[in-house]
């Protein structure tokens, strides 16, 4: 083997990885240092080109300000009734309204579709993003470069997100630099992740585009779609407040999370207002409330599905009430000018 081909060969190699830099402890990092990564399978898994992915990182800003950010210590945790007074809120709930108002064709297009109601989408929409106001500031590319390739707690999955936005980019013909969305990559109304985006966000008014950023009709079939694909139930019912009062291992029950069933919900002596069927798994939160009280509900499958929107259970409280109020906003708009909304009946 001549020393031509020995360099040359090692040069490849090389090429497909991007050096370690492994100066972080306690899963923090102090600043921009590279992190592995096998560029090559990050573009076969993407369906890119390595030259691709090559070009897409030498455009890409590592940003401090965002690392930092994932550093800062957690400030205390949000008790629910602090959490909720972010979420539910008159202006929130009117804008929700007003959404559901000048939308309702395609919300209820999308949900003769995909089953999901008008409300949930309206809610999940608000609670992102305010209805479209604020989606980001951060260019794309930055955020998952940043995180993927130089915030290594977190290099696994930004990384593989970074390859799928290139490859988003090239699917939409979108300029690399130009797309905005949160810190953490997310974007439009809905804030997708690429994955997501590419695999769960439709062109819902035919255009030809799928725009989440400014196509209102392509972001509630989007959400819509996702609920769909995550396991949303149409016509079932989705969150129902429990009594624990007799029941004397009520930690126990919430600590099995979605391993719960209903019949050993019942069979512990926590008791609901709905008869759950006995086999249906579900799930007993606990939430804070501002008096030092506790209240209890339990979660059905439409709850875990909007907890795979997000993973905190918080947030999928807000969700629903959110869209309960906005929901429940309508109907009465709805009433007032003289057009009846029959009650929607749901199955536990």
């Amino acid at each position: 083997m001549n020393n031509k081909f020995l360099k040359n060969t090692l040069a490849l190699t090389l090429s497909s990885f991007l050096l370690i830099s492994s100066s972080y402890a306690a899963g923090t990092v102090s600043s921009c240092t590279l992190v592995k990564a096998d560029l090559a399978s990050l573009a076969n898994g993407s369906g890119i080109s390595v030259s691709d992915l090559k070009n897409a990182l030498s455009m890409a800003v590592c940003q401090q300000k965002i690392i930092d950010a994932m550093n800062r210590p957690a400030e205390k945790k949000k008790k629910w009734w602090e959490y909720r007074k972010i979420f539910i809120t008159t202006s929130k709930i009117s804008a929700g309204i007003s959404f559901y108002q000048e939308n309702l064709e395609n919300l209820k297009r999308a949900e003769s579709l995909y089953g999901v109601p008008p409300e949930i989408v309206c809610a999940i929409i608000g609670v992102e993003t305010s209805f479209g106001k604020n989606m980001g500031n951060w260019k794309v590319l930055d955020a998952l470069y940043t995180l993927g390739f130089n915030y290594p707690p977190r290099a696994k999955y930004f990384s593989k997100e970074f390859a799928q936005f290139v490859a988003l980019c090239k699917r939409e013909n979108w300029s690399l630099t130009s797309v905005k969305g949160s810190y953490a990559g997310a974007m439009g109304m809905g804030q997708f992740m690429p994955t997501a985006y590419l695999d769960n966000a439709i062109d819902f008014d035919g255009d030809g585009k799928v725009n989440l950023f400014t196509d209102k009709a392509d972001a509630i079939g989007s959400v819509a779609n996702y609920f769909k694909m995550h396991g949303w139930e149409k016509g079932r019912g989705i969150y129902y407040p429990a009594n624990v009062s007799r029941c004397r291992n009520v930690q126990q029950i919430i600590d099995k999370k979605w391993d719960l069933t209903a019949k050993e919900l019942y069979q512990s002596g926590i008791t609901t207002k709905v008869n759950i069927s006995q086999d249906q798994n579900i799930r007993l939160f606990a939430f804070e409330l501002e008096d030092g009280t506790v209240s209890y509900s339990v979660g059905l499958d439409n709850f875990h599905a909007i907890m795979r929107y997000n993973t905190s259970q918080m947030y999928a409280r807000a969700v629903y009430e959110l869209s309960e109020f906005i929901r429940m906003g309508y109907e009465k708009k709805q009433n007032e000018k003289g057009i009846a909304t029959p009650p929607k009946g749901r199955r536990p």
